[in-house]
């Protein structure tokens, strides 16, 4: 019989582009002062060398990837950063970070007693239309009056704001990082799912969006767990008000990004910078170019095909102020589809492998334009538990009919919890060089509950799946590498395991980038032999850094 179950969503994703997208709008918010203890056990020796109090109550602290009781200790595999810095799991706002206080000092805002309060300062002070407040409590949720302090003396209060037990609770920015007892240094892993720190929304009004917060106040009230506070992040007020829900959507050869105006729309329209780099542009940087107000979308012309860009957006207020960015990327050579025919039903099963069939899988084709073939395929889709279903039941992969192949692997949900689980797998091969019309079934089980196919456990929802594949001209696998012959600067094309490279000496650094225009190896100073075997079978691009600066390049294809 299952146990007790936990409200929970596990959500998986990229957050890095987002970080990218949101690192003006959405920013840290470092403490200057008014943490009361340091609960987080690092470096080597007994926890009680490197703490002075504990979360719940019951002698229990958190403790760093790089605790070890000795120096002879197997590293921890979980734990709370080495470096504090915590890239929320929480979906929206996507990438949102915190940066824990050293780990050698106190760390915590720790408010054990009814009544108990005390204030955090601020570094520096920043207006802001959000605050994020980190924070967990221990032995049990806990209640808490949050005071907002602004540099003009006024306050806005938030009362009776919940913090969960550190253990099974929702809105979490973290999870699975292990605690330690101090009374006796015995470590607890949370089995990958506990405790957690949670992320705490402080919506800010529109009157004090301008003034600077200099301190944040919290008061325990009433019984309850012990309530520990570890850090803010806010998303800081703009007067010009940036474009939102920014989309993409992409051609062979280029794309349109579109987006929403704000509600007071900028009155010299907008500027875009677009980049194969996702390195995010800053306040300064020189747009690529802008378009009149009122239009609330571009197209780009003449790109390369495959490759992967990122397109920044911000109103101009003006002329003289301008928002913050927002981004979106598109892949020029892509296509992609998405099942709407309803939730998909999962199978019973207790052993599932790649040779697994079932006969309720969600079905999804798409049709190749003459000319091109697939040269990758990603995936996407959100598994939800239903009744008494568990996101760690979950089992699922992508099969191409058309040819008969299938993932690599089976894929899992994680946590003996309820909730979402989202999956996401790109660079597949599985239907490499197909043309026509391709066809693919996302086969899903569980592994318990019922018999057959039902979504009364575990289901795929409706709208998730979602299949993009990145297409390559036809032409590139012959006629366009035999037309560079001449002026090879490596051979042979196409290749087994091996290039080699003409005139070696004379070449600083050799990179090979795939068609999304990721690096997958760099060799500094190369010699004649290029060792390639590890690649999977397709088309890459070959760089070469010359000694004299000079770049020469060439599509070359893995057999």
């Amino acid at each position: 019989m299952k146990g007790k179950l936990f409200p929970v969503a596990a959500v998986a994703f990229t957050a890095l582009l987002s970080i990218h997208s949101n690192a003006q709008q959405f920013q840290t918010m470092p403490v200057q002062s008014g943490f009361t203890a340091d609960v987080i056990a690092n470096g080597t020796g007994s926890s009680t060398l490197s703490t002075n109090n504990d979360v719940d109550g019951v002698s229990y602290a958190f403790l760093s990837r790089d605790f070890q009781l000795t120096a002879s200790s197997t590293p921890l595999t979980y734990g709370l950063p080495i470096n504090g810095t915590i890239t929320s799991a929480v979906a929206s706002p996507a990438g949102l970070t915190y940066q824990l206080a050293s780990y050698t000092a106190n760390n915590s805002l720790r408010l054990e007693t009814a009544g108990a309060s005390g204030t955090l300062t601020f570094t520096t002070p920043k207006a802001t239309t959000s605050l994020y407040m980190l924070a967990t409590s221990g032995s049990g949720s806990s209640t808490v009056d949050i005071n907002v302090n602004f540099s003009d003396n006024t306050t806005q209060t938030f009362s009776a704001v919940s913090i969960s037990d550190w253990y099974g609770g929702s809105s979490y920015a973290i999870q699975g990082i292990g605690r330690i007892n101090k009374t006796n240094d015995n470590l607890e892993s949370g089995s990958g799912t506990n405790p957690r720190l949670y992320q705490i929304p402080l919506a800010i009004d529109a009157a004090n969006q301008a003034k600077n917060v200099q301190s944040v106040t919290v008061t325990k009230t009433g019984t309850g767990g012990i309530p520990n506070i570890f850090a803010f992040s806010a998303e800081v007020y703009n007067p010009c008000a940036a474009p939102t829900n920014a989309t993409a959507a992409s051609t062979m050869n280029g794309g349109t990004v579109s987006w929403t105006a704000p509600a007071n729309a900028p009155a010299s329209g907008y500027q875009y910078y677009i980049s194969t780099s996702n390195t995010a542009p800053t306040a300064t940087t020189t747009p690529t170019g802008s378009v009149a107000a009122g239009v609330t979308s571009v197209q780009f012309s003449n790109l390369n095909s495959g490759q992967t860009y990122y397109v920044w957006v911000r109103s101009n207020c003006n002329g003289s102020s301008q928002s913050f960015w927002t981004m979106t990327q598109f892949t020029t050579g892509q296509m992609s589809v998405t099942y709407t025919a309803g939730d998909i039903s999962t199978m019973y099963s207790t052993s599932v492998t790649t040779s697994s069939t079932t006969t309720c899988p969600g079905a999804l084709s798409i049709t190749i334009p003459s000319g091109y073939k697939i040269a990758a395929t990603d995936v996407s889709y959100n598994m939800s538990t239903v009744s008494n279903g568990w996101m760690a039941e979950q089992r699922s992969y992508l099969a191409c009919t058309t040819n008969n192949t299938t993932e690599a692997s089976v894929s899992s949900g994680s946590g003996s919890s309820t909730g979402t689980y989202s999956y996401n797998r790109t660079g597949l091969t599985l239907a490499n060089d197909l043309t026509g019309t391709v066809n693919f079934e996302l086969r899903a089980w569980r592994t318990y509950g019922g018999s057959g196919c039902d979504t009364a456990y575990n289901k795929v929802d409706n709208g998730t799946f979602k299949i993009t594949v990145t297409l390559q001209p036809l032409v590139l696998a012959t006629s366009e590498v035999k037309a560079k012959t001449a002026e090879r600067i490596a051979y042979p094309n196409p290749f087994a395991d091996t290039l080699h490279l003409e005139k070696s000496e004379n070449i600083r650094k050799a990179v090979v980038t795939d068609l999304s225009g990721a690096i997958v190896q760099t060799v500094e100073n190369p010699s004649s032999v290029l060792f390639l075997g590890g690649l999977k079978s397709g088309m890459y691009m070959l760089t070469l850094t010359m000694k004299d600066g000079s770049v020469k390049s060439m599509k070359t294809i893995k057999k």
